[in-house]
């Protein structure tokens, strides 16, 4: 078949950053983004879009995944949905909250001198890490033939 491990993981990593997008403006519009800590829910974003991503790719290409393909499947979907939130989060320091840089290098999560571009980058890499760190996990069950998520769901 056609389907490649890229193309699934670029649809579920561009799904995964929506996701982010909306979870982020929704936190904004509460007045929430403050509470840091809350952006962690965010990564169950990133957990779900990458098991489905591999539970797809597995089930398209008939029960079969080698394991360096569930791996860069999560790897892709971590840098594409940390790519999109990375540059919403661009556009959004620069027009809607010019003041959220500030607060995020009040926080003791982010270093104080955080510059737009610091942001850009580490957003990018705090979705990529983990991204592998779930795929990994996520392949100790997907990397056996018998393993699916539908077969588990019903």
């Amino acid at each position: 078949s056609n389907i490649t491990y890229q193309k699934v993981s670029i649809k579920y990593g561009l799904l995964v950053g929506l996701a982010h997008m909306v979870f982020f403006m929704i936190m904004w519009a509460l007045g929430l983004l403050d509470t840091v800590e809350l952006s962690f829910i965010s990564g169950l974003f990133l957990v779900i879009g990458i098991c489905v991503a591999i539970s797809n790719f597995k089930k398209a290409k008939g029960g079969m995944i080698q394991y360096f393909q569930g791996l860069a499947i999560g790897a892709t979907v971590g840098v594409v949905s940390s790519a999109v939130l990375a540059l919403f989060l661009m556009v959004f320091v620069n027009t809607l909250d010019t003041e959220y840089l500030a607060s995020l290098q009040a926080s003791s999560l982010f270093p104080e001198g955080l510059s737009k571009l610091s942001l850009f980058v580490l957003t990018i890499l705090y979705g990529t890490v983990p991204g592998v760190l779930i795929a990994f996990i996520a392949m100790q069950w997907f990397k056996n033939a018998d393993h699916t998520m539908t077969n588990q769901v019903k």
